[in-house]
Parts: structure tokens; C-alpha cells; sequence
């Protein structure tokens, strides 16, 4: 009974010193502060993830551009990474502040999203809520792009050497839909829209039919829009479900928008688009906020960017004939 009683408390030995030991650091992001916003428009709390380039304290006088993105939990961090390795690398890259646009305090990201970044109540019929007792919500877009105008551009502008000249927007999925509406709703909001696998077949392709409305009322979107999407985000065969709401035709919808905003020949517009091969909706993320940044901030110019998609490009390692 001895021995056992004294093999016992030699197994809990290093557990009770473990549990007297202080616990490790956290890591932090470095030059990153989370802020808390309060929305008197939407009656919520929302994190603010900000991040500040290296030269922001070295330079008092200077005003950057700024990124805002959408999912900051997941965008964030690797946008702030992939700016510290290009402004490195021989492209370079201009230093701007990026800021991560929280979900709503309390509310799950998959809750949050759904309703701010969705600009029609008719979301999916289907769709359960991941928050017990809570309905699941859709629609308040442009209620969230007013908060964004009214609440948060003031805010960090009162609180950050920001250019609000040189505002860039980033979004995927959702974000990009949101994106899409913002810039129907008010241009303006943004220079630039980096637009990832945006949802247009939400509401039955709202954004089409909300594309048709500025048309018809405008003679100019100044803007830049930078659409992106992976190639797997397809049919095979023709979309044969009604009003073409089959939620894998992505691409086809994409393709179907740009062509409309470039055949209406705005003098102030500028829009491009890219499909990355063999990527789908999650997968093109990383390759396309890239791209994104890389079009948005352009570095230095020490040399440009160019995809090596093709046949003939400079492979170093390749041997000689």
C-alpha cells in the first residue's frame, strides 16, 4: 500500500509543478492593437484589428493607405505577414496600415457575417444558426457599410495617420459580396476594391440586377476593381437550375458582371479580373489576397510582378540543353 500510495504522488509531482508554473506568452502580432468600437447604427460592439507599418513611427509627417478587410480572424494575420515578406522581397511593397474588421462582440463569425455582409433578407432558406435560441439573420449590408462610413472611418482617421484618399477594400465570399455592394451603393467608399469569389449568386444574383440599377442611373463609377476567383468554382455543364442560382457557377457569374461593367465604358472606371487554375473557394484565398495587395500597394518598382503561368517562363533550376 506504501509503494502505491508513493507512486501515485510521484506521477503528480510533475503535473502539481507544472500547475505551479506561470503560463507561456502569448504570441502577438507584431505593431498590432485591438480596438473596440461601439455602433450606435447597428447597436453592437465590434474589434478593430490594426496593424501599422515599420516606417510609421520613424515617419511622423507621412499618411499611408489603408486596407480594410473583411473575416479579420482569418484574413488578418496572413495579410500582415504577406506585407512584411513583399515590402522585403526585390518587388517591394508600398507600406500601408491594415485594418481587420472584426465580427460583432458576442456574435459567432459565421452569425456575424451572414448578416452584415449580405445586402437582401432572402439569404438561405436552409441555413441553421450556429447560436442556440438566436434565428439566423441576413441582410443588414447596407446598414453595416453606413456604420463603416459613419462610426469607423472617423475613428481610426481621428486616431491614425490615415489617407482617406487612398482607402482599399478586401473581401472574399461574403466579404466579396459585400464589397460588390459597396461599390454600387457608394463608390466612392474605397480607391480600390479587391473583390475574392464574391457571392453574386446571393438573392437570386441581386448584385446583377443592382449593377443594372447604377447603370441606369449613372453615367460614372470612379472606382478600381480587381475581381478574383479560382477556377473550380464552376459547372462542368451549363448551370441548368432556375435563374441560374447554382451556387458552383461562380465563375460564370463573375465573368458575366465584369463584362457588363466594362461595356458600359465609365470614363473613371478601371476593372480587371483573374481566375487562378486548378484553385477553389478556399483555396484561392491566399493567392489572391497576393495578387490583391500586390495590385493595390504596387512597391517599389525594382521589378514587377509577373505570374509564371505560361510555357517559356525562367525556371533557375531547370537544366541547360
Amino acid at each position: 500500500m506504501k509503494l502505491l500510495l508513493l507512486s501515485l504522488a510521484l506521477l503528480a509531482a510533475p503535473a502539481l509543478a507544472q500547475a505551479d508554473q506561470p503560463a507561456p506568452p502569448r504570441y502577438e502580432l507584431p505593431n498590432t492593437q485591438v480596438l473596440s468600437i461601439h455602433s450606435d447604427r447597428l447597436g453592437r460592439d465590434y474589434e478593430l484589428y490594426v496593424w501599422l507599418p515599420p516606417s510609421y513611427a520613424s515617419s511622423p509627417d507621412r499618411r499611408y493607405p489603408v486596407i480594410f478587410t473583411t473575416d479579420a480572424p482569418q484574413s488578418f494575420p496572413l495579410m500582415t505577414g504577406l506585407h512584411r515578406r513583399l515590402r522585403a522581397s526585390e518587388r517591394g511593397m508600398q507600406d500601408a496600415i491594415i485594418v481587420g474588421l472584426g465580427y460583432a462582440t458576442g456574435d459567432t463569425g459565421e452569425y456575424s457575417r451572414r448578416r452584415d455582409y449580405t445586402p437582401s433578407i432572402f439569404g438561405d432558406i436552409d441555413a441553421r444558426s450556429d447560436m442556440p435560441g438566436r434565428p439566423v439573420k441576413y441582410g443588414e449590408a447596407e446598414q453595416y457599410r453606413l456604420h463603416l462610413k459613419e462610426e469607423v472611418f472617423p475613428f481610426l482617421e481621428s486616431r491614425f495617420r490615415i489617407d482617406p484618399a487612398r482607402r482599399i477594400y478586401a473581401g472574399h465570399s461574403y466579404g466579396g459580396l459585400f464589397g460588390t455592394h459597396v461599390l454600387f451603393a457608394d463608390p466612392a467608399m474605397f480607391e480600390k476594391y479587391i473583390l475574392m469569389s464574391p457571392s453574386l449568386w446571393y438573392g437570386r444574383r441581386q448584385m446583377i440586377g443592382q449593377e443594372r440599377g447604377y447603370a441606369a442611373g449613372h453615367k460614372d463609377l470612379p472606382a478600381q476593381a480587381f475581381f478574383m476567383i479560382g477556377g473550380e468554382e464552376t459547372v462542368p455543364d451549363p448551370d441548368t437550375e432556375p435563374f441560374s442560382q447554382s451556387r458552383m457557377a461562380m465563375v460564370e457569374d463573375m465573368d458575366e458582371l465584369v463584362r457588363m461593367l466594362k461595356s458600359r465604358n465609365y470614363p473613371s472606371l478601371k476593372v480587371q479580373s483573374r481566375i487562378f487554375p486548378g484553385e477553389d473557394h478556399g483555396s484561392v484565398y491566399p493567392d489572391a489576397i497576393r495578387a490583391g495587395m500586390e495590385w493595390a500597394i504596387p512597391g517599389s518598382g525594382k521589378r514587377p510582378h509577373v505570374p509564371c503561368e505560361t510555357p517559356g517562363c525562367r525556371l533557375p533550376w531547370a537544366p541547360e540543353d
